[in-house]
């Protein structure tokens, strides 16, 4: 049904996209201009990498128009893991001419990642057949409304943000916002909107007691658990959508609040013999598939997700619940989020503690309380790190875990698209004062660039080369105990770095992009 649209005018004057404003006819043209450039390459992979959600939705219907294979990806790392030769493409350019041919949504697949449980990129297929049986069942289930414009904080090419950012509003007519939301200050949207987001992005807002000007109608959250907090805090907003699904499967269910989750429409599922979650939908092409969360259903279309069957780890003999250790964890009065994990064969444990006077041995010894079994390796940070769309970050985790240097405690963190200023201190037992002026010990200079670099890319998202910064200048000594704010100016082609108290300024330095 969406490419119809592309063989009529019947659309063409039609906003599709806003801020700026696009229509659908001039959308066409950017499909065929870069249809164009698709065929003039022999090579039949396209791989979108698109933070532009107008890029993505160019270069994917050029590619469908282009016959080509279609790859999504969401982390620009696993291009090395990719095995094949693949076009990626530029920014699009404007083209001339029609469309011509003959296509069937239930022949052109969608080649989507996920990582699951193991950590190593999975490739999920989906025809385009699937996903707009998922879009028609979404707004059946919700009664979107024609005026609607979706606006999003998530990426397009996951499977969560392909399925509402993108393939929704070309279904179902509805207005596309360009500009990805980062940042509170780029909720500037007039009229009736629909938000798209994760619970760690709506988490962040909620911390900072974030009011909207103007609220989106409903507020689609997927990705991870929602917590009870956030929910709450937003429903006085909106109509907070929790929804449930997988890669494999696409969306499953949906709750407001409490625990029961109701079936989208289409959906059927039936708990397996061992209790697992069996869903049964044309939004995938296998129509049926075992995932590893437990259920326990209460009615034909409502169940309750227990636990996940994969989050159980084999350590000296023993089967343990990594769900259950973090659950028995966050009953500590000071823990406000964690995460345990295994990597490099040793379990690991993330915790979110905003008490400096806490150690990792105090929730050591609490957690002793329920289990023999306790991590080896562990973390005091202000957040569990995500990805865009929600996820445990996996990759950022290993680099925290990898690192032999000690974390500094954050006391809190501002930021938007130009700053942002983060309250840390540096801990007198870090591993890396032990030898430095053991009397009175001084923050090597070194760990200071790490640490501006480090929450740098952690902040805006970005990579910055470990050999592009300059003028460097220490200008005080700078000794752990003592809380220092570490202010950040993002700019085009550099970050600007201080670490400052009060009127003394530390060091300073730029990180050239």
């Amino acid at each position: 049904m969406i490419l119809e649209k592309f063989f009529t005018q019947k659309y063409d004057t039609q906003t599709l996209f806003i801020n700026p404003d696009v229509t659908f006819g001039e959308f066409k043209k950017f499909v065929l201009g870069q249809k164009k450039e698709f065929e003039n390459s022999d090579i039949e992979n396209v791989v979108l990498l698109c933070e532009s959600y107008f890029d993505f939705a160019v270069n994917f219907f050029a590619a469908v128009f282009a016959r080509k294979n279609i790859y999504l990806l969401t982390d620009k790392t696993r291009l090395n893991q990719l095995v094949f030769e693949y076009i990626l493409p530029d920014e699009p350019i404007a083209g001339e001419g029609v469309f011509e041919g003959e296509y069937d949504p239930h022949g052109i697949m969608i080649n989507l990642f996920t990582s699951g449980s193991t950590g190593t990129p999975k490739n999920i297929g989906k025809t385009l057949y699937n996903l707009e049986v998922e879009a028609q069942a979404t707004i059946d289930e919700f009664a979107l409304s024609d005026k609607t414009v979706i606006a999003s904080t998530t990426s397009s090419a996951h499977s969560y943000g392909v399925a509402f950012n993108f393939i929704l509003p070309f279904y179902g007519n509805y207005k596309i916002n360009q500009k990805k939301i980062e940042f509170p200050e780029q909720f500037d949207i007039n009229g009736e909107y629909i938000l798209i987001s994760t619970p760690s992005f709506m988490e962040k807002l909620a911390k900072y007691d974030f009011v909207f000007e103007n609220a989106p109608e409903k507020i689609f959250l997927a990705g991870a658990k929602l917590k009870d907090e956030t929910y709450s805090y937003f429903a006085k907003f909106s109509d907070v959508i929790d929804i449930y699904g997988s890669t494999e499967t696409g969306n499953i269910a949906c709750k407001r609040g409490g625990e029961k989750f109701t079936l989208i429409n289409g959906v059927c599922v039936e708990p397996a013999v061992d209790g697992r979650i069996v869903v049964m939908s044309d939004f995938f092409p296998a129509g049926e598939m075992i995932l590893n969360d437990i259920i326990e259903k209460v009615s034909d279309r409502e169940f309750v997700l227990k636990k996940r069957t994969d989050r159980l780890v084999k350590i000296q003999e023993k089967r343990i619940s990594l769900d259950e250790l973090e659950n028995n964890l966050c009953k500590h009065e000071a823990v406000g989020d964690c995460h345990c994990f295994m990597y490099d064969e040793k379990l690991c444990c993330a915790v979110v503690c905003h008490d400096v006077a806490k150690e990792p041995q105090d929730f050591k010894k609490f957690l002793g309380r329920y289990s023999e079994i306790l991590p080896k390796k562990w973390r005091i940070l202000d957040e569990i790190p995500k990805t865009a769309s929600g996820k445990i970050d996996s990759a950022k985790l290993r680099k925290i875990f990898g690192s032999n240097l000690s974390m500094p405690f954050v006391f809190s963190r501002r930021a938007d698209s130009s700053g942002a200023e983060i309250e840390l201190l540096f801990r007198r037992n870090s591993n890396f004062l032990r030898g430095h002026f053991d009397i009175t010990p001084v923050l090597p200079g070194v760990v200071q660039l790490y640490y501006a670099r480090f929450f740098a890319e952690d902040v805006f998202g970005i990579e910055l080369p470990y050999d592009e910064v300059k003028k460097v200048k220490f200008s005080n000594i700078m000794k752990p105990e003592i809380k220092i704010t570490l202010k950040l100016i993002n700019k085009e082609k550099s970050v600007e770095f201080t670490y400052l108290a009060d009127d003394s300024i530390f060091s300073s330095g730029i990180f050239v992009k």
